[in-house]
């Protein structure tokens, strides 16, 4: 009987590039989620004197969230990956994630909410432990 749970091997994959291949930069990042798939919308902050900041939205990537979870894994591989390297990339705090805001009280009853909020919390005490290193 074959082993279910033993990764099958995937073959070499070879990339190449279209015709209409895209590369940009990108300094801020917008995330919109569905039941499906999760869309990032990438833009660059635009400081333009005499004008307020904006971010100027130039690309929008949609993916399913198979793909959005082992992206969170390779992104957090590479970048620490560059600490090691390279020392740590200094975060100015003005940009540390927010502290979630307290969970409501009708919220708090909800078991999938209260868990999602006791997550963010835990998340990013994570993240800022991890700039201290």
């Amino acid at each position: 009987m074959p082993n279910k749970n033993k990764p099958k091997k995937v073959a070499d994959l070879q990339y190449r590039r279209t015709d209409d291949f895209v590369k940009s930069y990108a300094n801020n990042a917008y995330y919109e989620s569905s039941a499906w798939d999760l869309t990032i919308v990438f833009g660059q902050l635009d400081q333009l004197v005499g004008s307020p900041a904006i971010i100027r939205q130039n690309i929008a990537i949609t993916i399913p969230w198979a793909q959005a979870k082992l992206m969170a894994y390779f992104l957090r591989l590479h970048a620490e990956a560059n600490d090691i390297q390279n020392g740590k990339v200094p975060i100015r705090s003005d940009l540390l994630p927010p502290v979630p805001p307290p969970i409501s009280e009708e919220d708090a009853k909800n078991p999938a909410a209260k868990k999602l909020y006791d997550l963010a919390v835990k998340l990013r005490e994570e993240f800022i432990a991890s700039l201290k290193e």
